[in-house]
């Protein structure tokens, strides 16, 4: 078996918020610009729909670009999003690989669970794979951060 087939990153964390809140923030595009600092996306609620971010600044170009096809939605308990592939300007096209992301309910507080695998080979896939580990640590800090911060509110839709 190939090493990047073995690769996984898995990172959760506790939230004070409903499970369907906290999916709801991987679902909204105005949400994942505030919390994920995204800069444009486009995310069709639905099996099969699509799910794509990009982040940059207006005018300049995108720096990054993460696109996925919905394989499943279960509203306030799992995201399934395959294949997923990343685009970066200063990189290869990375890809196919598979993101889940699972909420759950314990204690009055949600663990949000996320899983991101299908890394390939190569000197490409390894900063990536890096990238990931860190990336999605940094990631669900500030989903925490935002929900946190917005209370009992809903928060934006």
């Amino acid at each position: 078996m190939p090493r990047g087939d073995r690769r996984k990153v898995t990172r959760s964390v506790h939230i004070q918020a409903s499970p369907e809140r906290v999916l709801r923030a991987f679902l909204d595009v105005e949400q994942m610009k505030q919390w994920w600092g995204a800069t444009r996306g486009l995310v069709e609620e639905r099996r099969g729909g699509v799910w794509t971010l990009a982040w940059g600044e207006p005018g300049q170009g995108y720096k990054y670009v993460v696109a996925a096809v919905v394989k499943s939605i279960l509203p306030g308990k799992r995201l399934r999003l395959e294949p997923l592939v990343y685009f970066n300007a200063e990189r290869a096209v990375l890809g196919p690989m598979r993101l889940s992301i699972s909420v759950r309910e314990r204690g009055g507080k949600t663990r949000v669970s996320v899983r991101q695998d299908g890394y390939g080979e190569g000197p490409d896939w390894d900063w990536y794979y890096q990238a990931v580990v860190q990336g999605w640590k940094d990631t669900l800090a500030n989903l925490k951060e935002y929900l946190e911060s917005q209370g009992s509110e809903r928060g934006p839709s």
